[in-house]
C-alpha cells in the first residue's frame, strides 16, 4: 500500500488505510488522519463516504469531538478487500 514518493495516493489506499486503523479501535478524526497521512478535511470527506457504505460509523458527536468506529461490513470488506 506504498506509493513511490511524490506519488500521491488513491481513494482506495486512503480508505484501506483507515478501515485498518479503525479497525484497531474507536478513534477520532484527528487521530484517524495522523494515522493515514492525510490532512483533517480529507479524513472527513473519506469518513463521509464510509458511512455511505455502512463500513464506518459515527458513535459520539460533541461540539468538538466525534468518534468513529469500523462496521462488520466494513471488517469484511477489509477481509475481502472489495471496495
Amino acid at each position: 500500500m506504498g506509493n513511490e514518493k511524490g506519488q500521491r495516493r488513491t481513494y482506495r489506499e486512503i480508505r484501506e488505510r483507515l478501515l485498518y486503523s479503525l479497525a484497531l479501535g474507536q478513534q477520532t478524526i484527528r487521530s484517524l488522519s495522523q494515522s493515514a497521512g492525510v490532512n483533517w478535511d480529507t479524513t472527513r470527506n473519506h469518513l463521509i463516504y464510509l458511512m455511505g457504505k455502512e463500513w464506518a460509523r459515527q458513535v459520539l458527536a460533541l461540539p468538538y469531538v466525534r468518534i468513529y468506529e469500523i462496521t462488520e461490513k466494513g471488517r469484511n470488506c477489509i477481509n475481502l478487500q472489495k471496495y
